[in-house]
């Protein structure tokens, strides 16, 4: 991985955090970084730019960062683009919203440059690494700089008077780790290291460098720019408290020190940084959670769907067999719809989630859809066998007259087991169902046609979300996953109705599969 040959973009609102982060990517090594300020702009450069790693803002004018990603996951070009989020905000509906988008890391404002570094590096060898390794890297240098691996919190003294140094550290070393420095240079070069103190006690009269020269020079570098900086000085006078707050510092103390009142500032101060560090935790653990239960899923929908599909298949071929007596056979019917079922129903909730989330991606092959249907009405006519329905395919299967489309087989059944079960369920006693088809150079369309309308009161909402009538034990996923697994596969469903003749029909349309 060469970071001198990649782009990262960084969408923030705030032009100082911008040029921040701008600056500390460059200096990871980065070739091209791109900063932008709203959502707007973002789409703008990732249509004219190839961009590796996107750092997202949460809440910007003009649009939320939720748009950015949501549009990021609904494009292919961009799907598998990382995207580390960036936020302040404490809100876990927004996490889990971010989870849910497939973002690579999260990062809680104020960070060091290390912890950037680490999170994305992390994110663009992600896809290398297995998600065990992801969660618990072997290398120490590879851990989050802000993880609560030691929850003691260390403190740079800097003052250029031995007795002064001598005092504070006394004061503080039974409680923190101390580190000190006698002069501004030594100052800085411990808070751009890569362990930075977590606060620092700052004189301002000291030779060569003083207090304010410090400061400004901390808040100018993007290791140092978000420690906290406390001045502790003999100055008294109000213009240098003010111009000592004024360049970034939290707090003044004056000399001489009151213990107590030392104490008790720099643990409140500290209470902040470890609020931070604890938020920082919080979003990890979400974030490794989320991930961790993703991959059990797909363990156990693997292992589950690989014998079920074993058992609807051998169940073909018994059903098939006409040595086998009539009621057997119906029995095994019943066993492959059971399988079938049971296939549908794993596979439903999982594409679902990574189709709404904008993570899926099909894997087109050419299939005979005139067979899937086939399978499907042999299961209907035995589950159905008491309402004496005739269900028929026009044109009828014939040698001649092949639909075959390109798409996924299994999805296509699902979708298609749906929508002529609802046909089925919704058809009067000793009517029809009817299956059309058509095809084009472009699209096989499958028309549905069944005996009795959709109520009114859900026509303007039957492809939503739980959306049923008239079934007591109706999830109301079906028409809206039969929506949905079309579209994943480039096509299209519509609802027709035929309220003088009674009909209900529905029209699925496939990408052709060409020869």
């Amino acid at each position: 991985m060469q970071l001198n040959q990649m782009t990262a973009m960084i969408i923030e609102d705030m032009d100082a955090m911008r040029n921040i982060m701008v600056e500390q990517l460059r200096q990871h090594g980065f070739g091209r970084v791109l900063p932008v300020e709203n959502s707007r702009r973002a789409l703008e450069t990732l249509e004219n730019n190839n961009v590796d790693i996107v750092l997202l803002d949460w809440i910007m004018p003009g649009g939320n960062g939720i748009e950015v990603l949501k549009t990021m996951r609904a494009n292919p070009q961009w799907h598998s683009i990382p995207v580390i989020l960036v936020t302040a905000h404490t809100n876990r509906d927004m996490v889990t919203q971010a989870i849910k988008y497939n973002v690579s890391n999260i990062i809680a404002k104020p960070f060091t440059a290390k912890a950037l570094q680490t999170r994305v590096l992390q994110a663009l060898k992600a896809e290398r690494k297995n998600l065990f390794e992801q969660l618990a890297p072997k290398d120490p240098d590879e851990m989050p700089t802000q993880s609560l691996v030691d929850d003691t919190n260390s403190i740079l003294i800097v003052d250029d008077v031995p007795d002064n140094l001598a005092y504070l550290v006394g004061l503080l070393k039974d409680d923190y780790k101390i580190r000190f420095a006698k002069n501004g240079a030594a100052a800085l070069k411990i808070c751009q290291s890569a362990t930075p103190p977590d606060l620092v006690l700052l004189d301002i009269m000291m030779p060569d460098m003083d207090g304010y020269q410090v400061l400004k020079a901390m808040r100018e570098h993007p290791q140092s720019d978000q420690i906290p900086v406390v001045f502790v000085t003999a100055l008294t006078e109000i213009e240098h408290q003010v111009a000592g707050l004024k360049g970034g510092a939290i707090d003044y103390l004056t000399k001489p020190i009151q213990p107590d009142i030392l104490k008790l500032r720099v643990k409140n101060l500290l209470t902040t940084v470890n609020l931070q560090r604890g938020l920082q935790a919080n979003y990890d653990n979400i974030l490794a959670m989320a991930k961790l239960k993703d991959s059990v899923e797909d363990i156990v929908h693997h292992d589950l769907k690989g014998p079920l599909v074993s058992i609807s298949a051998m169940a073909q071929r018994i059903a098939q067999d006409k040595s086998y007596p009539k009621e057997l056979q119906t029995k095994i019917s019943q066993i492959e719809e059971m399988a079938q079922q049971s296939i549908n129903t794993i596979s439903l909730f999982s594409v679902l989630y990574k189709i709404e989330s904008g993570r899926f991606q099909l894997s087109p092959e050419r299939f005979s859809i005139h067979n899937i249907i086939k399978r499907i009405l042999n299961v209907m006519h035995v589950t159905f066998h008491h309402k004496k329905l005739v269900a028929y395919q026009i044109p009828d299967e014939d040698p001649n007259q092949e639909f075959y489309v390109m798409g996924d087989p299994i999805l296509t059944y699902s979708l298609l087991l749906n929508l002529i079960k609802n046909a089925f369920e919704a058809a009067k006693i000793s009517t029809k169902v009817a299956i059309h088809f058509e095809s084009d150079d472009k699209m096989v369309n499958v028309k549905i046609e069944n005996t009795g309308v959709v109520p009114e009161e859900i026509r303007d909402t039957f492809w939503d979300k739980y959306v049923s009538s008239g079934k007591s034990k109706g999830s109301g996923l079906g028409t809206y996953s039969a929506k949905i697994l079309t579209q994943a596969q480039g096509g299209t469903i519509e609802l027709s109705i035929d309220d003088l003749q009674n009909l209900t029909s529905i029209t699925v349309s496939l990408p052709v599969a060409k020869n």
